[in-house]
């Protein structure tokens, strides 16, 4: 005759046992109305102790399974919100701090413990433009991975090679957004997860060519008006940045955000520290008090003679100013990234340059140089990058070197059909 099975929320046979420590412990099992078997073991000072422990620990352990079965219930019969509204939510709980921003000295601290401001604007014009035009208006527990898979996916263009990146943070957001939606109960799944992934557009780093810096140094020279033509006095700024660009690699916020407190001058050295960089933003420019990333904090030795000689110069002619800068306005202000990006570009096309060029063309420049004098690694803790697979990637121009196969080729062989 077959052994009748063992009720649900039913201790199993046991028998307490007692240590060499002199604690009683007790193990056994119970089934839950699934029929799942569970292990429960407990420990106590006396046998009568440890049996009413196992006997609470089973009542505890029916009194979740039945207030969770309830809640399942409610969450059934409740109203699933829409996308839109979890994404709202998901957006003001990530948003990070104000930034508290000292207007005399241009600076200001984000928390650290946050996503940067300008990450979370990202994701929230990313999400308005691009998501919730499409699947705002569906309730969350509509959304299937088909319906991921046609919004992300019909970002990018495939002809112009473009929309690839922002595809890419789309999908990370939703992805973000799905799981925060499983915390709060809306879903069981995240279904973002079997999303295909987007594809990578394949752009080669560029690496202009001696001549080429050499043309954009002579174009962005300070130039006097001609006779007769008024106009505010040319200054060496923009030219004396470009050099700094070109013999280091900075990125331009870390560049025009320098201030003298980051630079020593000390007989015949001259080490730069990248202590900050320049954030510029709808209604905010300030020098942020970080770089980056941890590994962008940095202190560069400048040993090249036009560096050097550049910085002397500047030092030896630097007035008090409330932001201490580097390269200052003639107010002693940050120099805004957009000016000076509208700067160079006037400078190129003044000059009648052929090439695109841009603050960030002579920062791939550097790595392909140093990643070609040196290696890939010394190129990342030069340019400040986390990893050196970022580096190879996106900053430097160098085909792979394939081995010498030559011997295994008989140019003397004739060719046979």
């Amino acid at each position: 005759m077959a052994r009748s099975k063992t009720p649900a929320w039913q201790l199993f046979t046991y028998q307490p046992k007692l240590g060499e420590d002199g604690r009683w412990t007790a193990r056994s099992y119970f089934n839950d109305y699934a029929g799942v078997r569970r292990p429960i073991k407990r420990s106590g000072r006396t046998k009568v102790a440890v049996q009413a422990a196992m006997r609470r620990a089973v009542a505890e352990a029916q009194e979740r399974y039945e207030r969770l079965k309830e809640e399942a219930e409610q969450a059934k019969q409740a109203v699933s919100p829409t996308f839109a509204e979890v994404a709202e939510d998901w957006l003001a709980l990530r948003k990070p701090a104000p930034v508290e921003i000292d207007a005399a000295k241009q600076t200001g601290t984000p928390p650290t413990d946050q996503i940067r401001i300008q990450t979370w604007t990202s994701y929230e014009n990313n999400l308005r433009i691009h998501v919730l035009p499409l699947l705002g208006p569906f309730l969350l527990d509509e959304l299937r991975t088909p319906h991921f898979e046609k919004a992300i996916h019909g970002i990018y263009k495939k002809k112009p090679g473009k929309g690839y990146r922002t595809a890419d943070m789309a999908k990370q957001v939703l992805s973000q957004i799905m799981d925060y939606a499983v915390r709060q109960g809306h879903r069981l799944d995240n279904p973002v997860r079997f999303v295909s992934k987007v594809p990578n557009k394949q752009k080669v780093p560029v690496r202009l060519a001696t001549t080429t810096l050499a043309a954009v140094q002579e174009a962005v020279q300070p130039r006097h008006p001609e006779p007769g033509i008024g106009g505010p006095r040319p200054t060496s700024r923009l030219s004396d940045v470009i050099l700094l660009l070109r013999g280091t690699g900075l990125r331009i916020g870390e560049a025009l955000g320098a201030r003298w407190d980051d630079v020593q001058v000390e007989g015949d050295r001259v080490l730069l520290t990248v202590s900050g960089t320049l954030v510029e933003r709808k209604g905010a420019f300030y020098r942020q008090s970080y770089p980056k990333s941890s590994k962008s904090h940095r202190t560069l030795q400048l040993t090249n003679p036009l560096l050097q000689q550049m910085l002397r110069r500047r030092y030896a002619n630097k007035g008090e100013t409330r932001t201490n800068a580097v390269f200052p306005t003639r107010n002693g202000t940050f120099v805004r990234l957009s000016n000076f990006r509208s700067d160079l570009k006037k400078a190129i096309e003044d000059a009648r340059l052929s090439e695109k060029i841009t603050p960030h063309t002579f920062r791939s420049t550097v790595g392909s140089v140093i990643a070609e004098a040196f290696s890939d690694e010394a190129a990342q803790k030069q340019l400040g990058h986390s990893s050196p697979a970022t580096t190879r990637k996106h900053y430097i121009q160098r085909p792979d070197l394939i081995p010498d196969y030559s011997s295994g080729i008989d140019l003397a062989r004739p060719l046979e059909d």
